[in-house]
């Protein structure tokens, strides 16, 4: 009797072990919005990045320079925002996600000139991240040479499926 109750005793805890062991953890689904968005800005910083490198020139030359004649309009002020303007991330208008809106008078930094006519790149006042708004809603000082100024391409859109 005692060794079929030592039999019993050894199954059930042999059992209760089985049971308690660790499972396997199921794999997480992958987020496909999150991961094109993290590409996204990935892709844009790249951009942003290699779009403000200089490359090395040639070797200099002892030729003589003639004497540059230098502005005398004074510095250049920087963009300012006019009327209520939407800021967009990763390219231009509702296609793309809308980051923030920026108030009017509000002084921003533009580091590109969009490839679709009439927008350019800046960086947000409140978020301080790249975003995309329209010529209109900017007043430019007329000094800035924009020929200085990289031009960026919006990203692609993600397809819908």
């Amino acid at each position: 009797m005692n060794l079929r109750f030592l039999r019993l005793a050894v199954i059930g805890f042999a059992a209760i072990l089985m049971s308690a062991a660790c499972a396997p953890q199921a794999t997480p689904p992958v987020d496909d919005l999150a991961t094109n968005i993290a590409q996204g800005v990935s892709i844009m910083l790249t951009r942003t990045a290699l779009a403000s490198t200089l490359t090395p020139s040639a070797t200099p030359t002892q030729t003589p320079v003639p004497p540059t004649v230098t502005s005398t309009k004074g510095p250049v002020q920087p963009p300012v925002v006019v009327g209520f303007a939407n800021c967009w991330l990763f390219g231009p208008g509702y296609s793309y996600s809308l980051d923030s809106h920026i108030k009017s008078g509000k002084q921003v930094k533009l580091i590109g000139v969009g490839s679709i006519p009439g927008w350019y790149i800046i960086i947000n006042p409140y978020y301080s991240t790249t975003c995309w708004i329209q010529a209109a809603n900017l007043n430019i000082d007329p000094n800035m040479d924009l020929s200085q100024i990289p031009m960026m391409t919006p990203f692609p859109l993600a397809p819908t499926p």
